[in-house]
């Protein structure tokens, strides 16, 4: 059964909701994120702000409350790809109702504002559940899994996919 859940671009001003979002994230799901949930606590509120105001967020809320985050932000041109998106959460008893497509296709708005065409996204090649939902929103496999710079030893897959018209 689909939920609906509303989508909102986070502000500067919301910096205290992302960073519980984020938080709850990494200490919900630990192996999924590059993130250190000790380290990302330990942000001041005006590096929250600074980082709300570098990268788009959206929250994702249902029946009221926070459930979700996913960011988009300008790709280094390492990435090969005009955008970047990332930390993609939704609360564990929330996953599996048709949310990745949701979150993504606010991201797509947020792309098309920025004039963003490539989007380009990693995961760890472990998380089959993640894959298979980037791989029905229309991302592909792009080359071989790569070393991870923030998290040493581990691998991690490009996946890639032109903005849809």
């Amino acid at each position: 059964m689909k939920l609906q859940f509303q989508a909102e671009r986070a502000t500067s001003d919301q910096w205290r909701r992302i960073a519980a979002l984020r938080l709850r994230a990494l200490t919900d799901s630990p192996q999924w994120f590059a993130g250190n949930s000790k380290k990302e606590s330990e942000r001041s509120e005006a590096d929250w702000r600074s980082l709300v105001t570098s990268i788009r967020f959206v929250i994702y809320t249902y029946d009221g409350r926070d459930v979700g985050i996913m960011s988009v932000e300008k790709a280094e041109p390492i990435r090969g790809t005009d955008c970047w998106l990332g930390g993609c959460w939704i609360e564990p008893a929330l996953r599996g109702r048709g949310i990745t497509a949701m979150m993504i296709a606010q991201l797509d708005q947020i792309c098309r504002s920025e004039g963003w065409k490539i989007q380009g996204l990693g995961v760890w090649p472990d998380n089959e559940i993640a894959i298979r939902a980037y791989l029905s929103c229309g991302f592909e496999r792009h080359g071989e899994p790569m070393s991870s710079l923030s998290r040493p030893g581990q691998m991690y897959q490009i996946m890639v996919r032109d903005l849809p018209s």
